[in-house]
């Protein structure tokens, strides 16, 4: 599975940048699946307008993850690679949503931010076909 994070400050356009970059490799017969991180515990799913809502048409599956809860209810989620792989492993791509603290994941930086493990920097009006070929030359990272 290949992964790659969107991370950028609020309202840099993450999510409208996963949302179009998930469209298009649905279109090309990639299994998508996408995971937000919450670190603050103030997410809700499936509320109309919500990140997971806008992004969850376009995934086999969807997740949202604070500091206390995962989306499929769990009240103790595992650590991060545990996760993906319990979760995800049916996944060609897995994009995720924020976890700029998280090292090891390759990252897409949306806007103006320090992170370790950049692959990209962008503007929220980047082309998708930029951040798809950069996805598509990643190792698979679990």
């Amino acid at each position: 599975m290949k992964l790659v994070a969107f991370v950028g400050l609020h309202d840099a356009g993450k999510t409208t940048l996963v949302e179009k970059v998930a469209r298009l490799l649905k279109e090309r017969g990639y299994r998508v699946c996408y995971l937000k991180h919450d670190p603050k515990g103030h997410g809700v799913t499936d509320r109309e307008g919500s990140d997971t809502w806008r992004v969850k048409p376009f995934c086999r599956k969807a997740g949202l993850l604070s500091p206390s809860l995962f989306t499929l209810w769990e009240l103790e989620p595992p650590p991060l690679k545990e996760l993906i792989r319990r979760y995800f492993n049916d996944c060609d791509v897995l994009l995720l949503e924020g976890f700029k603290s998280v090292g090891w994941l390759p990252k897409v930086v949306v806007g103006e931010l320090k992170v370790e493990n950049a692959v990209l920097k962008v503007g929220k009006d980047a082309e998708p076909e930029d951040i798809i070929k950069l996805i598509e030359e990643l190792e698979e990272v679990l």
